[in-house]
């Protein structure tokens, strides 16, 4: 039953990571038809980014007393209106209202849909639907770049208004067609995660090892957002694409991670210690990304990109295993946690390579190679410490 219902959500999320890409491809032109300055590409990421870091965890532990259900509906419904208000604006003010906007209601499904997972699975088979659940949110990624592309052709504000009504859609069907998956539900009086925000303790542990991985979760969200966030601006404006190849190449790195999180990761899971095989790949993206940013070498470049596209959606099922395999009944808040640190890596990521890019196109892929060379001698020195006791 539980398998059945494991596939049933894993197939939700393919469908609502696909409406929530319909926008990507079509962003950049809405910041060029608006005369924006370039730098409010990583502006705009930072906003929604900022919103989600602080409501991550809220929504998080709100689920472990309430139930995942209702939060889900919560982050696909509000999603959806708060992508209709960014699309449909005319200034850089009520854009980034609605920035912040999204991304404390989006990140009410981010983060409970992972706990979704983690209440659907064993100890042991974890690692496996993780690698499911990061794969099909890159085969929603893909395929929504590649439809946002083509409905934002004549006119953007297209792909935002089709967002908007299958998110509608897509609520209904997840009120309709799903149950929730938190059976036993914390008791007693509801207490937030906000810990994050204080300086008081969190009731999470952290040891050496959960705060390694919380802080390269940090670091290395730097370095995919920098090229996430940076990319579809550099296809817009510097190669003069239309949005329908924007949406194409924006779709290379999410087809990329279908096949790794399909073919690679549960077999790395099955075979290979977790923690090697996360530095071997941040190793491999790092090196990926910092040759890349030196060459003007064609055969180099093609190497050191396809190399960056398979091995760097790698990393995110490996490391939310071994994020959850530190959670006892806090799945939900210790979840939430590890979305906080990504949102703290993706604003810090997309701000820098906003204005990085003014001075250089390349200079953004430069500082996610730097930040991504960082994460993978933080967890060196982790797990050589790690030998030592």
């Amino acid at each position: 039953m539980e398998q059945k219902t494991l596939r049933k959500f894993l197939f939700f999320n393919f469908l609502i990571m696909t409406v929530f890409n319909f926008a990507h491809p079509v962003t950049p032109r809405l910041i060029n038809e608006l005369e924006l300055p370039s730098y409010m590409f990583g502006l705009f990421f930072a906003l929604m980014s900022i919103g989600s870091y602080i409501f991550s965890p809220i929504w998080g532990s709100l689920s472990d007393y309430k139930g995942r259900k209702k939060f889900l509906m919560l982050g696909v419904l509000g999603y959806g209106m708060t992508q209709l208000g960014f699309g449909l604006s005319q200034s850089a003010i009520t854009i980034s209202i609605f920035r912040v906007l999204g991304g404390i209601l989006s990140v009410s499904y981010v983060a409970v849909i992972m706990a979704c997972i983690s209440d659907l699975s064993s100890a042991k088979g974890r690692a496996k639907s993780l690698a499911y659940l990061a794969a099909t949110t890159s085969m929603g990624a893909a395929a929504g770049s590649n439809i946002g592309g083509w409905l934002g052709a004549t006119h953007y504000q297209n792909s935002f208004i089709v967002q908007f009504i299958c998110c509608i859609l897509l609520t209904i069907c997840l009120f309709f067609l799903t149950e929730d998956t938190l059976v036993n539900k914390k008791e007693g009086k509801t207490t937030l995660s906000l810990s994050h925000l204080t300086f008081k303790k969190s009731q999470i542990e952290f040891g050496p090892l959960l705060t390694s991985l919380i802080l390269t979760v940090a670091l290395m969200n730097i370095t995919t957002t920098a090229y996430n966030s940076t990319i579809g601006y550099f296809v817009e404006s510097d190669l003069k694409l239309p949005t329908q190849l924007n949406g194409l190449i924006l779709s290379v790195v999410p087809i990329c991670a279908v096949l790794g999180n399909f073919l690679i990761s549960p077999r790395l899971a099955k075979k290979y210690d977790e923690f090697k095989t996360l530095i071997v790949i941040i190793g491999l993206t790092a090196t990926s990304l910092l040759v890349w940013s030196g060459t003007t070498n064609l055969l180099l470049t093609c190497i050191c990109l396809m190399t960056f596209f398979i091995v760097m959606p790698l990393a995110q099922p490996i490391y939310q295993s071994m994020i959850s395999k530190q959670a006892k009944n806090n799945a939900g808040e210790i979840m939430g946690i590890q979305n906080s640190s990504r949102s703290v890596g993706m604003v810090i990521g997309s701000l820098s390579a906003g204005f990085l890019y003014d001075l250089g196109s390349k200079l953004p892929f430069l500082m996610g190679g730097i930040t991504a060379l960082i994460a993978c001698l933080v967890l060196i020195f982790q797990h050589h410490q790690q030998k030592r006791h």
